[in-house]
């Protein structure tokens, strides 16, 4: 018996919408090349772009270290000086908030009551089930949305600017150890490319 009434409330959550979420994670690309370069993959090495940005702290390295094993499956090859790196790419990430939003709502107060061995107009059922609107309480909703950025820009050994892609992704979520990686494979296929207008994709 009890396994039954575990059956029917399975059921009610099932159907009212308590679903894993996909995450989908939508995605801007911005680049720009300096004309008529053809960019092939080089040997490099990569720095931090901004005086702000530690180089040694754990969190640059568990980025870049990321970025060199998406570059090197292009074919670039990472070098442990800029004596011997054909480009300097420079790296940056971060997060600014964005925008914050509030949203009022309600939602009905729900009764809902089990009974065993009841009889109805038409026989006699084994469950019974009542539903019953009391009435509604309201909420309000906090959001605060971020945006997340990546920069890749690439410099020979005199300084001049070579390729840069710049890629940001607007959201909810500040784990940066999440969606910093998801936004460098996005931006590893538009190396050396030119955009006439901002590119968006969805990844999930």
């Amino acid at each position: 018996m009890r396994k039954n009434i575990l059956i029917i409330l399975s059921s009610i959550f099932l159907f009212s919408g308590c679903s894993p979420m996909v995450n989908k994670y939508h995605i801007t690309i911005d680049t720009i090349t300096a004309p008529n370069l053809n960019v092939t993959p080089t040997t490099y090495i990569v720095k931090a772009l901004g005086k702000d940005t530690d180089e040694n702290s754990l969190q640059f390295q568990y980025q870049a270290n990321i970025l060199n094993k998406l570059l090197r499956k292009e074919g670039y090859k990472s070098v442990e000086s800029i004596v011997e790196a054909k480009e300097i790419i420079y790296f940056d990430y971060g997060i600014e908030k964005e925008l914050e939003t509030q949203e009022q709502y309600s939602e009905p107060d729900v009764g809902f009551g089990i009974s065993i061995g009841n009889s109805y107009h038409h026989g006699y059922s084994p469950f019974w089930s009542e539903f019953g609107y009391s009435h509604y309480t309201s909420y309000r909703k906090r959001t605060i949305y971020y945006n997340r950025y990546i920069t890749l820009l690439a410099k020979d050994k005199l300084g001049k600017e070579l390729w840069r892609v710049d890629v940001s992704s607007i959201g909810e979520s500040k784990n940066l150890k999440v969606i910093v990686p998801i936004m460098i494979e996005s931006a590893i296929p538009y190396i050396g490319t030119n955009s006439n207008k901002p590119i968006k994709i969805v990844k999930k």
